[in-house]
């Protein structure tokens, strides 16, 4: 399955691309997706906001076939 992929804010200097393509199997999720993007360890530990096909969901949400995949830099505020 084909999903787009936008890394936006801080986070797309930790990628090659702030734009891509990226071929999975069935099944995978963003979580997955996440590890292959190349993100160092202290940057996957954070919680980085997913936004799958205009929604907020989780890291554990399964993708499926031309999903449109959004991460941002986690905000927070008081």
């Amino acid at each position: 399955m084909r999903i787009h992929v936008k890394v936006v804010g801080p986070l797309h200097q930790y990628v090659k691309k702030s734009e891509s393509e990226w071929d999975l199997p069935e099944g995978s999720t963003i979580e997955h997706l996440i590890n292959l993007l190349g993100f160092p360890e202290k940057i996957k530990k954070m919680p980085i906001m997913t936004v799958l096909n205009n929604k907020f969901t989780g890291r554990l949400t399964t993708l499926e076939d031309g999903d449109k995949l959004k991460l941002l830099w986690p905000v927070g505020g008081g």
